[in-house]
């Protein structure tokens, strides 16, 4: 049952209610913060197949009704390729970028008994009836986005590490990724390396960093499985100026070198990208 309710949260934030617990942190912002909504699921044993189909069809008919009323920016759903799911507590992710605060009012079964139908099922809870005899809900996690560019299509795969920074040098780890990294991710991916970069952040007003357990999701987008595994290659003094200019390399590698003895590398997770409705916003500090 408390799994159900946290998956009924994800779905009832898409029809754009105002979650009150938000309230204060947006306020305090310049800009409204992109919420991500993270659901894992364990597809049930010999249903991995069947999951698959069902996310490439009618999950997506799902996402792409939340895009196409204007409630979400993009909806994707991701197949955990390493560690290998045998090993891990899920091995399917679904990925839901909001517009609006995440609510949690209860749901309007008529609007989503509508958007059903349009899936081809004869109700909600039939959908949700279908899904949950292929896999369970693990968890459901909320995020903001703080930076985001590029893009993610079907066939890219994913990888996204997350890192806990010690207290003192967070807002410093939030500089760095603004000033040095995405612009080298940018790079990258003006020559073809890769297709897209992002951080996200515990949804703060739900959770600390410290009870997250990390405090920065950082995400590269491949295009496929060969080139991730083939890797962007050492970044060379040439390269950076080339990425960073009017930054020198030299205090690229001291800023570099004092974060990595105050941060740690808590988790690295591979995806396949499965299937995409709509898209994320572009996103630059």
């Amino acid at each position: 049952m408390q799994q159900r309710f946290f998956d009924h949260q994800l779905r009832r934030a898409l029809l754009g209610g105002i979650f009150t617990m938000f309230a204060a942190t947006v306020a305090l912002a310049q800009t409204a913060p992109h919420y991500v909504g993270l659901t894992y699921y364990q597809t049930l044993p010999g249903k991995a197949t069947d999951f698959r189909k069902f996310a490439e069809t009618e999950m997506v008919k799902m996402g792409q009704s939340g895009v196409d009323e204007g409630n979400i920016d993009a909806y994707y759903i991701l197949r955990l390729t390493a560690p290998y799911s045998a090993g891990s507590e899920f091995n399917y992710a679904q990925i839901v970028w909001y517009k609006n605060p995440p609510s949690l009012a209860p749901l309007d079964m008529k609007l989503w008994d509508a958007r059903a139908k349009k899936a081809g099922f004869a109700s909600y809870q039939q959908y949700l009836d279908k899904r949950d005899s292929m896999a369970k809900t693990v968890k459901t996690l909320w995020r903001t986005s703080t930076a985001r560019i590029g893009e993610v299509r079907a066939g890219n795969y994913m990888r996204s590490v997350n890192y806990q920074v010690d207290p003192d040098y967070r807002t410093q780890m939030a500089q760095f990724l603004q000033d040095y990294t995405m612009p080298i991710a940018q790079y990258r991916m003006s020559a073809g390396n890769e297709r897209g970069w992002g951080v996200t952040r515990p949804a703060t007003a739900i959770m600390s960093d410290d009870e997250a357990g990390y405090s920065f999701s950082v995400s590269v987008v491949w295009k496929d499985a060969e080139v991730l595994m083939t890797g962007p290659g050492a970044l060379t003094e040439e390269a950076f100026k080339k990425a960073v200019p009017g930054k020198t390399y030299a205090a690229y590698m001291a800023q570099l070198n004092l974060l990595n003895a105050h941060r740690k590398a808590v988790m690295t997770r591979i995806y396949e990208v499965v299937t995409v409705a709509g898209a994320h916003p572009k996103i630059t500090p």
